[in-house]
Parts: structure tokens; sequence; C-alpha cells
């Protein structure tokens, strides 16, 4: 019996407020394999089993990991999510994405273009983007009139009243930065409220010089992989949060950031401005060659080939135990 968390496991000093710990923890302890995302995720949720569940043993491992829980034994492990490569390469070269990347950049003469895409969540960090992308402008005056932020926002939830107030914080902010340094031939924000169709979103993925991700958690964020597949001319810039689980595989071309931290968010966007072809290709190949290699095929064959293993060595009388797993 697997099971595998696509978003993030906090740390034991968030997961200890929850009201019903151990409950939760029992739960997921009752499936004999259970994977994450990331190092991180896996390591927080073996803190959390040994800080509340004092019955549980957690045994550290080269491979899988460890715990024995009423006389079983559960096996962990990461699996970061990947995407389909090829498909979005293959997509990012058709005649039509081609045709549409030329016009979205013959729209914007002159100037880099930073693309953030997201849904409408709390999670995605926007609003402090935003403001980011306004301390850029005051601060270094010579971005001015040379980058365009496109940012989509996909609809959701919108009729949930907390998510209506935090898409209005998000319109007040747009509206305050193309108030403040908009000029008679230039709109520092191209702001969308809609999805896009798979052409349009890869062709914004070809069309745009520098790609902003910066969500304040994400299990993964799979738009940073989407926009190397996409970068068939392997050049371009991904800034990318910390906090998304992509980080730890992309942090060797990626520029990593404090989704928190203003300033520093600010200069990475100069930095990524002003930095050189031959850096911007350094890197999107580095990423691009991770992308490519630990693509969702790879994942699918890493977590059912480490589940089947497991399901040979466990003995036949626990394989075959039906057990009954708490409601929650």
């Amino acid at each position: 019996l697997t099971f595998f968390l696509h978003i993030p496991f906090p740390p034991y000093d968030i997961f200890s407020k929850l009201p019903q710990q151990q409950r939760l923890l029992r739960a997921l302890l009752q499936f004999d394999f259970l994977g994450f995302q990331t190092r991180r995720d896996l390591r927080n949720f073996v803190g959390c089993v040994r800080r509340v569940m004092m019955e549980a043993k957690a045994v550290a491992r080269r491979d899988l990991q460890l715990v024995r829980f009423e006389k079983r034994e559960i096996r962990l492990g990461h699996f970061p999510i990947g995407i389909d490569f090829d498909s979005f390469e293959k997509g990012a070269t058709s005649e039509l994405v081609v045709q549409r990347s030329q016009q979205l950049r013959a729209n914007f003469p002159g100037c880099q273009l930073v693309l953030g895409v997201d849904r409408l969540d709390y999670s995605k960090g926007i609003p402090e983007r935003l403001r980011a992308y306004r301390d850029a402008l005051e601060r270094h005056p010579e971005l001015r009139g040379r980058v365009v932020l496109i940012q989509v926002v996909v609809p959701s939830r919108v009729e949930i009243p907390r998510y209506h107030e935090f898409k209005q914080r998000i319109d007040r902010l747009v509206g305050d930065i193309n108030g403040r340094f908009s000029t008679s031939n230039w709109l520092p924000v191209q702001y969308h409220f809609r999805s896009l169709g798979r052409e349009d979103l890869l062709a914004h993925y070809r069309g745009c010089d520098i790609a902003f991700v910066t969500p304040l958690k994400d299990g993964m964020n799979l738009v940073a992989k989407e926009y190397c597949a996409c970068r068939i001319d392997e050049n371009g810039v991904l800034i990318l949060s910390h906090f998304a689980g992509a980080a730890e595989q992309l942090k060797t071309g990626a520029l990593l950031v404090n989704p928190y931290d203003v300033e520093e968010v600010a200069d990475t966007i100069l930095k990524a401005f002003r930095m050189t072809d031959a850096d911007r290709t350094a890197r999107m190949k580095r990423m691009r060659r991770v992308v490519r290699e630990e693509n969702v095929f790879q994942w699918v064959d890493s977590f059912l080939s480490a589940g089947s293993q497991l399901a040979r060595r466990v003995p036949s009388r626990q394989r075959n135990l039906r057990r009954r797993i708490p409601s929650m």
C-alpha cells in the first residue's frame, strides 16, 4: 500500500500547531511506502514522527528511510515529480507557437520580458513579487523602459471572499506600479487575469527572457521546469524561490531567492537583466539537462520500482493484512 504526497510536509514547529497530530501521522504510517517530493519534505516528516509518535522508531538508511511502527516496517523516500520534457520541447517548436512568441516580442521592442504564471493562491507569492518588482524599478532606474513584467494570474476560488480580497490586493499593486512608472510608450506590468491555452502558454515561455517563479511555499512548481523545456535556444534566466521544491534540482542554474526579502529579489531582477548571453546559456543548459533526465516518466518508474521492490520484501502475512486507516 503506497502513498505519494504532492504538497510540502511542514517542519515540526509548524506541524505541532495541528490539533490532531498523532491521528494524522498514525494514518500515514498505515501505508507500507510513503513518497515525498524533496529531501526536505522527507526530513520534516521523519522529524515529526520522532517527536510526536514516541512508539515509532526512525532508522536512517542510504536509500529508503525506515520507520518501525506497530510491529511493521514503513519505507520512506523522496521522488521529485517531473514533466513530459519532449512534449513541451516539441510543442515549443511548432509553427503556431513560434509565430505567437515572435508577435509577443514584437509588442515590446527593446524590452526584456519577465514572465510570471500563477494560479490565484496566497502560496504563490504574487503580491511579494510585485512589491519586489516595484522596488527594482525604484532603486534601479536602468530597468525603466527596458523591462516588462507579464503577470498571468489564473482564476481560482474567486467565489471565496478571501480569494476575492486577495485578487484585489494584486489589482491595487499592479495599478500602483503602472501609475507610478508608466510613460507614454511603456507600461511596466502587463496583467492578465485569465488562463492561457497551451499554445499561448508555450509562446510565452519561448518569448520571455526571464521567468519569475517565487512561491512562498510549493511542493515542486512545474512552471519552472516547463519554462526550461521550452527554451530550445538554450537561453533565458530563471528566478526561483528557495521554497519551491524545484529549487533542489535546478539550483545549479537558477537564481535562487527568498521571496520574503523584497530587496534581494529586486536586486536579482537587475542581475538577471544584466546577465550575459554566455552565462544565460550555460545556466539554461544545466537546467534543461536535469529537467530532461528527471522527467515525469522517470518519476513514475522510480516510485513504482521502489514500491514493487518493497512488495517483494514484505512478508506475505503483512502484505495480505487488511488494515483500517483511521478516519480523519
